[in-house]
């Protein structure tokens, strides 16, 4: 005699919507949130100029917490695995080097450390902090069979 199991499909039904609701709710919360930040970042950079304008009349040839003239100001007062995280997030598939160079085109301040190796120890810190303890352990076995 087979025992006697339960659909519980319909239940199953009713939590995926509501999934799927709260996944929409989000969503449009994360798309006001970033229209607020692109906005701030638009008024950040209006007060930066207005700023170097008032400098420049003062005779300051360089405004202080301005690092180069026509700098970038997008990872200001980021740190670097804040600031890998959103360039990994804008384009998938990147490597370290190509990050690298994205930086320190955009002006971000390593604050004297080597940058090469301050973007390889973050990054590494980023994969890590992505990844189940399984994962990692998969990842170091398959690494091991290449080193063969």
């Amino acid at each position: 005699m087979r025992p006697k199991t339960t659909d519980i499909r319909k239940e199953l039904g009713v939590l995926i919507a509501e999934g799927q609701n709260q996944i929409g709710d989000l969503q449009k919360k994360k798309s006001k949130i970033e229209k607020e930040l692109q906005e701030a970042e638009w008024a950040l950079s209006a007060l930066r100029q207005v700023y170097e304008l008032q400098a420049k009349q003062f005779g300051e040839t360089k405004a202080p917490l301005f690092p180069k003239e026509g700098a970038s100001y997008r990872f200001a007062g980021m740190r670097l695995g804040e600031a890998l995280t959103v360039i990994r997030k804008e384009q998938q598939g990147i490597d370290k080097k190509q990050a690298l160079k994205i930086l320190e085109k955009e002006g971000f301040d390593f604050r004297g450390k080597r940058p090469l190796t301050a973007v390889h120890f973050a990054w590494m810190a980023l994969d890590r902090k992505g990844k189940t303890n399984l994962e990692r352990l998969t990842q170091k076995i398959v690494h091991m069979g290449r080193d063969k």
